[in-house]
């Protein structure tokens, strides 16, 4: 079961969880702006937005939610870009807490018009990061239970309907189990220390 938390504006910056990656920009041989958080002579740094929190749908809406993004028409591809960067496909993270926090990069700049959610499993997020005019994006999902989960990052339109999907990557999440026992079985119960035992006394006349 996945669960998000609303936006919190004025608390972004207090949320606990992975730091994102650097991202870095540069202008390719043919002029198009490419971004990557892989650094490379005369890239530029960019500046991240305050990281986004995503609420999921409800267990009860997730089919609709699916079924609703095979049926609404999709456009053309609206975003030369449109991937998730950090963390990198097949990825092993470790986050006790189950906070998993993503960049993903969109070219042009998300639209002003648009939502950007994830989809995590299947499931659409309820809420989503509206466009800010920026081009790179953190989003943040709580409590994900550990194991292998599929993400991707989905443009959708002011009604909901689905505009432009990145490429899934997968995520193996690592955190720990309430239920898994201690090693060197420290949750087992405690034996009963041994009975103590009379010292070796020599018997009268044993001459010893």
């Amino acid at each position: 079961m996945l669960r998000f938390l609303l936006p919190l504006c004025c608390a972004l910056g207090l949320l606990a969880g992975p730091v994102a990656a650097q991202i870095y920009s540069w202008t390719d041989a043919e002029g198009n702006r490419v971004y990557s958080d892989q650094p490379r002579p005369g890239a530029s740094t960019v500046e991240l937005k305050p990281t986004n929190v995503v609420e999921p749908t409800s267990s009860s809406s997730a089919v609709q939610s699916r079924d609703n993004s095979r049926d609404q028409p999709r456009s053309g591809s609206v975003y030369q870009q449109l991937s998730i960067t950090d963390p990198a496909n097949d990825s092993a993270i470790r986050s006790n807490e189950g906070d998993l926090t993503l960049t993903v990069v969109t070219e042009p700049p998300l639209s002003g018009s648009h939502l950007l959610k994830l989809s995590i499993g299947g499931v659409l997020s309820q809420t989503g990061m509206p466009g800010t005019g920026s081009a790179v994006h953190q989003l943040t999902a709580h409590n994900i239970d550990r194991g292998s989960h599929e993400i991707a990052a989905v443009v959708v339109d002011a009604k909901g309907a689905e505009i432009q999907r990145s490429a899934p990557i997968t995520v193996h999440l690592q955190r720990t189990s309430l239920n898994q026992p201690a090693r060197g079985g420290a949750n087992q119960a405690p034996r009963a220390p041994a009975a103590p035992r009379a010292p070796n006394v020599p018997r009268p006349g044993s001459g010893g």
